[in-house]
């Protein structure tokens, strides 16, 4: 039998991890990595009888390593809190294991949910994506080091997509995907600082136009009406606004650091008139 392990990474989403969880009971083993969590992440976790690593990860690679170092299984489905696997996905999961794989990784199509409403078409850029590499042999996945959308690195052969898709929720509503593209910013902000390059608007402005057009044009989110309409402005604010707060982060932290230049060298003085 080929032993499967699902890998959870949360960070303070108790109110849905549960239901993933549970969802998941197909699998050998489920390992959660909670990230600084301050709610109740790990008591869910536990009561479904997931092995918790508890930590600090600033980065996604970070705990996603974290994970998959925990994991015994052969083969590892990553799943996200805001994610369901039903059960003909977890059927066909299982039945491809269980036969001779066609390769030693496989892309999982995602519908993507804004409340009860499937939006299929328009998905460009951070807000979210149609297809990931989410089931992979074990120890054949790195992330880049990154907080947020960490690229992934594959190695062995494709075995190509499977059928079923994950269910992801992105929101209860329209405010949920506005929650959504703020989480996201501040993360990518963070990114962007720890690059070390000069911050600029325009080459952000020029990313936004070209994502807008890629989703709602290239990738048919004019099919999805005003819903797909709202997909493409907010992916096209994403890269503006990313600069935008990275420009913020980075005024916050050399603040940070002259302020403790000066606190040094007050301490500095007091010692030398203290002698």
């Amino acid at each position: 039998m080929v032993r499967l392990s699902a890998l959870v990474c949360v960070q303070n989403q108790d109110a849905r991890l549960s239901e993933c969880l549970r969802k998941l009971s197909f699998c050998d083993e489920i390992v959660v990595v909670a990230d600084r969590c301050t709610d109740r992440s790990q008591d869910v976790a536990r009561r479904q009888g997931a092995i918790v690593i508890d930590g600090i990860f600033p980065l996604e690679s970070q705990r996603k390593a974290a994970g998959v170092e925990a994991c015994s299984g052969d083969w590892i489905l990553e799943i996200d809190p805001d994610e369901l696997v039903d059960a003909a996905l977890a059927w066909e999961v299982r039945a491809v294991l269980q036969m001779r794989p066609a390769g030693d990784w496989y892309e999982l199509p995602i519908d993507n949910y804004v409340g009860e409403t499937l939006v299929r078409e328009g998905w460009a850029g951070a807000l979210s994506s149609r297809a990931e590499p989410r089931l992979y042999k074990r120890g054949l996945k790195a992330w880049e080091p990154r907080r947020l959308n960490a690229p992934a690195v594959m190695a062995g052969r494709s075995g190509g997509a499977l059928t079923g898709a994950i269910r992801r929720s992105l929101g209860r509503d329209v405010g949920g995907l506005l929650e959504r593209l703020n989480r996201l910013t501040a993360l990518a902000a963070e990114d962007l600082a720890d690059a070390g390059r000069p911050v600029n608007l325009a080459s952000g402005l020029l990313a936004g136009a070209a994502t807008f057009l890629r989703g709602y044009v290239g990738r048919g989110g004019w099919r999805e009406g005003r819903v797909g309409l709202l997909v493409a402005m907010l992916s096209a604010m994403f890269p503006v606004l990313s600069q935008m707060r990275a420009s913020d982060v980075l005024e916050a932290r050399n603040t940070a650091v002259a302020e403790a230049t000066r606190a040094s060298r007050m301490r500095d003085v007091v010692g030398l008139a203290a002698r």
